[in-house]
């Protein structure tokens, strides 16, 4: 029996034990064998001698998964240090570390392990200030918890450099699992994939991937994948190895199981290392599952503005009706205005008023509501949540002033986005571009490659790439001409305006 399937044995019976709810709230989930198992394999080091750290030790299966490998290698040494301070779990780890030192000591190599019964964050403190040195190991492998914490918990404050609104201790573990890997090292982690983008995570980012050098992505197919039979994880998660060097990386290899059967791959290709890896500010991590893919990320990030240059700016929309109730109604009064929800949208335009029983189509207007307003104008509305079974992602409207020129201002509801000028008045040609690139599949395609969630969030359209403003005027030109502005019109538009002189790009 390999030691990860030993392991496997007492984990099993331990999580008959304890309840989902409780592992969930201490931001624990175990790692399935299989899943465990293809981490292990993803070590190449070559030595005799191995120092090996677990930050988030568990039952200890990605120790033992990654010795299984090591032994067959050829390492005949094994210097292991385990982190885990959850009472009700360290008894398991014992056992199982005593059982793994026993059989290697038969087969005549050598183990020596620790297990530390810390807070792995607060246990180096002050190994992220600088105020000890590293203990530089050859390989960290972990599953970290996920769980979101305060910015001023201890953990956060600790590493107060690289947090930037909610933290979440997983990528604490990361930045410091990073930080304590020697020159060459070996990380290889499990992770929810939602630090690759957005605000919160952009200062991790930007130290992350100084330090490090991807070489392998593996993403799942399926979100339930991870879990196993053992819990539920609605997150997108991924298996990132990486080696701490500054030396140029030329190639990531990405590969894509349907389950946790992480050998059964579905996907397996070479994505240039800056296609993957964003050098602009916002440090964004793609994760392209194809060769298409590849080429949409390298088609789009040929464009040098985003919309903050461009003139432009996605916000988020104002009112959260449960806060506001008191200020909602279901009629047109003379001291009301327009609230627009998501589904006011009708195809690419918006139907107003739309009856929907406990959705208030109204807002109050008096003094104590302006916050919630802005003025009349024209808008690109987006859609901020749709379902993982919906086909797109990046869905719009477009409102025009002249729709509601009755009024001097209306609401949107925090359901939706909304896309303005920062000065002056947004163009008809200028509304219709962005719907034209915000409708397509080239940019609804590598919105998914870059954020795995349903959530569309002002950072990250704030901060794609679009093109030049004149290009921009141009399609929307173009556009005001078609009555359909379906998916296959915004394509034809983009293609004709940038792959004229080009074979048009799979999409």
């Amino acid at each position: 029996m390999r030691f990860a399937e030993m392991v496997q044995c007492k984990t099993t019976d331990y999580l008959s034990t304890i309840t989902k709810t409780k592992r969930k709230s201490l931001g624990q989930f175990f790692t399935p064998i299989p899943i465990a198992c293809y981490m292990g394999k993803m070590a190449q080091f070559q030595g005799e001698t191995v120092r090996i750290l677990d930050p988030g030790a568990g039952s200890g299966i990605l120790t033992a998964s990654v010795i299984d490998n090591l032994i067959e290698r050829g390492i005949n040494r094994f210097v292991i240090d385990l982190y885990e301070n959850d009472d009700a779990v360290i008894p398991m780890l014992e056992s199982n570390m005593r059982s793994l030192k026993e059989s290697i000591i038969s087969r005549n190599l050598v183990l020596e392990y620790s297990i530390i019964k810390k807070n792995f964050i607060v246990a180096n403190q002050f190994v992220w200030t600088g105020m000890l040195p590293s203990e530089e190991y050859d390989i960290i492998i972990c599953n970290p918890p996920y769980k979101k914490i305060g910015k001023k918990s201890i953990e956060s404050m600790v590493m107060r450099d690289i947090v930037y609104g909610q933290p979440n201790l997983y990528f604490l573990f990361m930045a410091m699992g990073a930080r304590l890997l020697k020159e060459g090292g070996e990380f290889i982690y499990i992770v929810p994939r939602s630090f690759s983008s957005g605000l919160y995570f952009s200062a991790f980012r930007r130290w992350f991937l100084s330090e490090m050098r991807i070489t392998n992505l593996h993403l799942f197919a399926s979100r339930e994948a991870v879990g196993g039979s053992q819990d539920s994880v609605l997150q997108e998660t991924v298996i990132l190895r990486a080696i701490k060097t500054t030396a140029r990386q030329l190639k990531i290899e990405i590969t894509e199981s349907m389950n946790e059967y992480c050998a059964d791959t579905i996907n397996r290709h070479f994505v240039d290392y800056n296609t993957c890896v964003s050098n602009s500010e916002n440090s964004f991590l793609y994760f392209p599952t194809s060769q298409k893919d590849a080429s949409t990320l390298d088609f789009i990030n040929s464009w040098t503005s985003n919309l903050l240059e461009l003139g432009f700016r996605m916000k988020t929309g104002q009112l959260v009706d449960f806060r506001e109730r008191k200020w909602l109604s279901n009629t047109p009064e003379a001291d009301t205005i327009p609230l627009l929800w998501p589904f006011n949208f009708n195809g690419s335009k918006i139907r107003f008023p739309v009856q929907v029983s406990g959705k208030p189509q109204y807002l109050i207007d008096n003094p104590s509501t302006k916050r919630l307003q802005m003025n009349t104008g024209s808008y690109l509305l987006l859609k901020r949540f749709t379902s993982k079974e919906e086909k797109r992602r990046l869905q719009c409207a477009l409102l025009f002033e002249d729709d509601f020129s009755d009024f001097e201002s209306l609401s949107t509801e925090n359901h939706l986005n909304y896309i303005s000028k920062a000065t002056g008045v947004m163009s008809t040609e200028e509304l219709y571009g962005l719907f034209v690139l915000l409708s397509s599949s080239y940019l609804d395609r590598y919105f998914r490659i870059l954020n795995g969630s349903t959530q569309v969030n002002a950072t990250e359209i704030n901060a794609i790439p679009f093109p030049h403003i004149d290009s921009i005027r141009s399609m929307g030109s173009r556009a005001m001409q078609h009555r359909d502005l379906d998916e296959s019109t915004c394509d034809s538009i983009i293609e004709e305006q940038f792959m004229h002189r080009q074979s048009r790009m799979a999409v």
